[in-house]
């Protein structure tokens, strides 16, 4: 494969129909999850269909297409998408909100039919975001399939805390920066060290970097209207490639499909396609 596309994680859903409306994208997408890894060489996945049910959904974003339901999240789980990721080496279920502990049942048990199926995913992770309930998902997990992993997401800007306590039980953590922020890949590597004196030696940190600029608008991820600045984009992508290259990361993740076929990013996923593999098309291996 190479250097890179062997640390590479790809993140997003996959679509039953194309073009299709997707979560958190603004224009109909004619990208799956398993088309954008294949686009990029990626043999890893976070698959998010399982993250939201139909309430859920109905509940918080009342205002998204239907397409997302009928074409994204109805079928989350099932036979029809699970063999759509069947040439991704290793995927990572999302648990769903509001039902961690029987979506990880649920996962776990899928991992006995479909081999691919390497671990259990916590988005968004804190305190009320499966921080309460983390050990009681990772026995039962086990219990299940003691070979499945559990990996959660962390926030630069978080309080640290919750990610201490759940080291015992983690075995990924990814890394994200919310804000767009110059300053903060000028002292990445010191933000990573203070996420691997928390997680230790042994565990892996995943970076996650941006396409769409969600993070200017706070939380508000509904009005995020406009991809990444290139320029910051740039910046975010080259470090991050310079930093798993010298060790201080284990990998990255590549956000999210659905925009990967959008017009509006299409200098983006330009830029990050020619760049990866010029990296590790100039990337000698010696072993």
């Amino acid at each position: 494969m190479g250097f890179l596309k062997d640390r590479i994680w790809a993140w997003g859903y996959v679509l039953d129909r194309v073009p299709s409306a997707a979560p958190f994208t603004f224009e109909k997408s004619r990208c799956s999850l398993e088309t954008q890894a294949a686009y990029i060489g990626a043999k890893k996945a976070f698959y998010n269909n399982s993250m939201f049910s139909r309430e859920h959904i109905e509940k918080n974003f009342a205002t998204w297409d239907r397409e997302i339901l009928e074409n994204c999240i109805d079928n989350r789980l099932t036979p029809f998408q699970m063999d759509r990721l069947k040439n991704i080496d290793e995927v990572f279920c999302t648990l769903e909100h509001d039902n961690y502990l029987e979506s990880a049942i649920r996962a776990a048990r899928l991992s006995l039919q479909y081999k691919n199926i390497k671990g259990i995913h916590f988005d968004d992770y804190g305190p009320t975001n499966g921080g309460d309930i983390i050990e009681k998902i990772h026995d039962k997990v086990k219990e299940i399939n003691p070979e499945l992993k559990i990996a959660i997401v962390t926030y630069s800007h978080f309080d640290q805390e919750p990610y201490k306590q759940a080291v015992k039980y983690v075995d990924i953590f990814s890394r994200w920066r919310w804000v767009p922020s110059l300053d903060y890949w000028r002292c990445h590597k010191e933000d990573i060290r203070i996420l691997r004196d928390i997680t230790g030696p042994d565990k892996k940190i995943l970076q996650g970097i941006y396409i769409h600029d969600f993070g200017s608008y706070g939380f508000h991820v509904t009005e995020c209207m406009y991809p990444m600045p290139l320029e910051l984009f740039k910046v975010s992508l080259e470090t991050i490639c310079e930093h798993t290259f010298d060790g201080t990361l284990d990998g990255i993740i590549i956000p999210q499909a659905a925009y990967f076929s959008c017009q509006s990013h299409k200098h983006l996923i330009s830029f990050l396609k020619e760049y990866i593999d010029w990296f590790d098309g100039t990337a000698t291996d010696l072993q």
